[in-house]
């Protein structure tokens, strides 16, 4: 048996006959991003046509995804196929999500439990997409095209949106893991204690989270890490809304509540069955009073409920785009908006778990977060 190197095989590059040199630039950031472990296939169109790609396709790694009729060159033409009509299907979801208030898409995820496609909103009319074919590689795709994307913006003068959130400490990082239920997030509470001279409801002589110069820090009111890590200190903020149904898979659901949600990255949570929603939310804290001059919290509750209510019907058209890469029904789908993230889980036909963060530097470690949820809704089905 002949074992093959990850990075032996020089990617498939694909060229469109009508672009020059001024393309150079995302061919270097694609033979960079590509990889095995990460993202296999990397399109970059312009409304909907394709103008560069690369691929390690051919890779023996992959060799089971493509059997039969099912070869390396059709796998190229169905993956050009979905980046061309993403280019319509991100029109449709920027409109289903206006009312959110949370500015245009700039970044999607498409997944099956082992396999997903990823949007990265580049340019006006321009974008990336990308497969990864392996679960292990989606989240090392999913950074390496986020980092990709912004260098690509960047070399253009543009700003850099921090695609998932995974912008920090100057360069584009994966998230810590979830905290203790009911812990203080510790950078939260670093930064109150440096605001109140170093130390948390030290001895400084102001209030606790106070600064210097007297003015409360922007975290001040998060509680002290005296709270013991199993109690929530914000359970008497949680606003919930319950569904006709009420019945115990919600009565489940709502109790996870006290445990998962957290002001700092996930604020919004909701059960959605047959189009009811029962949902919780701690979007009341006055930390994030800054998140709603505009619309205000009680217009985008009734805005992300409508969303979630709908997801189902738009969950199965993308299902139909997306089969040719996924080969099995959609299950995780992350809409990436200029101002947060919304997430969704699909735990059966017509059943979907929902989480929202209204915070853009908080968007992976919600994520991470939300899929905490997941797996203790789910398991404590036994599903």
């Amino acid at each position: 048996m002949v074992t093959v190197p990850d990075d032996s095989l020089e990617p498939h590059i694909f060229t469109a006959r009508h672009i020059g040199d001024e393309y150079n630039g995302i061919r270097r950031e694609f033979r960079r991003a590509v990889a095995i472990a990460g993202a296999q296939h990397i399109g970059y169109y312009d409304r909907g046509l394709p103008t560069v790609a690369a691929d390690l396709l051919a890779h023996p790694v992959l060799t089971e995804n493509f059997r039969g009729a099912r070869t390396v060159e059709r796998a190229r033409r169905d993956y050009e196929t979905i980046g061309r009509q993403l280019n319509h299907r991100m029109t449709e979801l920027n409109a289903a999500l206006f009312g959110v208030g949370g500015g245009r898409l700039i970044r999607t995820v498409f997944a099956a439990p082992d396999r997903a496609v990823l949007y990265f909103d580049v340019d006006e009319g321009q974008y990336i997409v990308g497969v990864s074919l392996t679960a292990q590689a989606l989240e090392a795709a999913d950074l390496a095209l986020s980092a990709a994307a912004a260098r690509i913006r960047t070399a253009r003068g543009l700003a850099d949106p921090n695609y998932g959130g995974y912008h920090q400490g100057g360069y584009y990082q994966p998230p810590a893991e979830p905290l203790a239920t009911g812990a203080v997030d510790a950078r939260l509470r670093d930064a109150a204690g440096d605001a109140a001279g170093g130390e948390v409801g030290g001895e400084s002589g102001g209030e606790p989270g106070g600064s210097a110069g007297g003015e409360a820090h922007v975290f001040a009111s998060l509680p002290r890490p005296s709270v013991p890590v199993f109690a929530s200190p914000w359970a008497t903020l949680i606003h919930r809304r319950w569904s006709p149904l009420r019945d115990g898979r919600e009565e489940l659901f709502q109790a996870q509540a006290v445990n998962i949600l957290q002001p700092a990255d996930l604020q919004y949570i909701a059960l959605v069955r047959e189009g009811r929603v029962s949902a919780a939310d701690v979007l009341d804290h006055s930390d994030l009073n800054e998140f709603f001059v505009g619309p205000g919290r009680t217009a985008r509750r009734d805005a992300i409920e409508q969303v979630g209510a709908e997801f189902l019907v738009l969950s199965d058209l993308l299902d139909g785009l997306l089969r040719s890469v996924l080969n099995r029904r959609l299950t995780r789908t992350v809409l990436d908006v200029e101002k947060g993230a919304l997430y969704f889980h699909r735990i059966s036909r017509d059943e979907v778990l929902l989480g929202v963060t209204v915070d853009q530097r908080r968007v992976a470690d919600a994520d991470r977060r939300f899929q905490l949820l997941v797996h203790r809704f789910t398991a404590a089905r036994g599903e």
